[in-house]
């Protein structure tokens, strides 16, 4: 069975985030936004959808996603991969045939027999918020029950709408720990993630909600090595959010300290052998974050500019299970282009590791903020100056040997 994956991507319904914890994070406002990069023309408000059109279909097309069932959004990405919507954006990346066609999911002159899908649910639920300029205590939630809840009924629903679909799931559970008791964490992996009842495959952080990979807090710290030590024991990959955007809970500048990749080197000290994907390849989008050396380098050698993405590639050649996604990062053609560049610049053993711990992954529905379709995003890559060989590592060899498939 040969797999293509997408390591990396969301559905959820617009009742699944949580956009009062999201608001009391933006205790500054304005400023807090400008200083965070969120602004920046080089995440959301490039230079082509800062026109009006472009940008209200680009949100339009997101919403659509956020306001049906997980499932009939499912049924919609396969559908995408088929060919069966037109584009209505001039200049929108398209393929000659569609993706998924004679029974088969085709990249660069290679078949796939099947699509295995790693949809990641991110832990929304909160603890009581008390600000003094709120009239009402905002709740404490457990949303993630919900979340895992509603996934589990989308994929059925797939699968009764398509029985013979390219679709396979192995969903990652979404865990933040600092909202949630140490018994409560043991009966989430117990009840959805431990070998006998297995229906997630992997553990996805977040750390702009608020998880310190490493809290000097006593309590905390004992329920992140519980995790640590579960997915040790039982061969489960982490995926944790690694570029200085998206939803937060928690101030830009602390979710910055928890999701630098440098926060991991206690946890990989303890644990070495850690399955860990760092997503978005730690890309960072506000100047603030960068090492003024590494943006002066860049522009001499078109090759990435970002600090977190060299503290990842450094990590890559200490341990062997570190991996990094190219989701939504890959939305940028520039991106491609400037990972070749520095590939190329290394001798051949650093760059063997990293070809060999990279993974396609597409971020969406996110990205519809910066592509026209999920169909956009497969173009973008496969029009990459990346090789057959190597396209094909990133879909195939390097997710199976990440996610332990086939290896037990």
């Amino acid at each position: 069975m040969d797999y293509f994956f997408d390591q990396h991507f969301h559905v959820m319904h617009i009742s699944h985030p949580n956009l009062i914890s999201f608001l009391a994070s933006l205790d500054t406002g304005i400023p807090e936004l400008i200083t965070s990069g969120a602004l920046s023309p080089g995440y959301i408000l490039t230079a082509k959808n800062r026109k009006g059109p472009v940008l209200l279909n680009r949100l339009t097309n997101t919403l659509t996603t956020f306001e049906q069932s997980i499932g009939q959004t499912l049924v919609m990405m396969e559908d995408d991969l088929r060919g069966v919507f037109t584009s209505h954006e001039e200049g929108a990346p398209r393929p000659e045939l569609p993706y998924i066609r004679e029974g088969k999911m085709h990249m660069r002159g290679r078949t796939y027999d099947k699509m295995a899908m790693c949809p990641l649910l991110m832990d929304f639920s909160s603890s009581l918020v008390r600000k003094e300029t709120l009239y009402y205590p905002t709740p404490s939630e457990q949303k993630i029950l919900d979340y895992v809840k509603d996934s589990l009924e989308g994929f059925s629903y797939y699968h009764s709408q398509r029985p013979d679909g390219l679709f396979e799931f192995f969903p990652f559970l979404g865990i933040n720990p600092p909202v949630h008791s140490l018994d409560f964490i043991k009966e989430l992996l117990s009840t959805y993630i431990a070998t006998g009842n297995k229906q997630f495959y992997g553990i996805k952080f977040y750390p702009p909600l608020g998880y310190d990979p490493w809290p000097s807090d006593e309590i905390e710290r004992q329920k992140v090595l519980y995790i640590y030590e579960f997915c040790s024991q039982n061969n489960i990959p982490i995926m944790t959010h690694c570029d200085d955007q998206g939803f937060r809970g928690i101030p830009a500048k602390e979710a910055w300290k928890y999701t630098a990749p440098s926060a991991y080197k206690p946890v990989l000290a303890r644990f070495p052998l850690l399955r860990i994907d760092f997503a978005h390849y730690g890309w960072q989008y506000t100047p603030l974050q960068k090492n003024p050396i590494t943006v002066i380098s860049s522009l001499t050698s078109k090759v990435p500019d970002s600090t977190w993405f060299y503290e990842i590639t450094e990590l890559m050649q200490l341990y062997p299970n570190i991996y990094a996604d190219i989701s939504f990062s890959g939305a940028n053609p520039d991106f491609y282009l400037q990972l070749v560049n520095y590939l190329n610049s290394l001798e051949e053993e650093k760059r063997r590791v990293i070809l060999s711990r990279s993974l396609f992954g597409t971020d969406f529905s996110v990205n519809l903020m910066k592509v026209e379709s999920y169909t956009s995003y497969y173009r973008m890559f496969e029009q990459s100056p990346l090789s057959d060989d190597e396209v094909h590592a990133m879909v195939s060899v390097n997710p199976l040997r990440f996610m332990h498939i086939g290896q037990e």
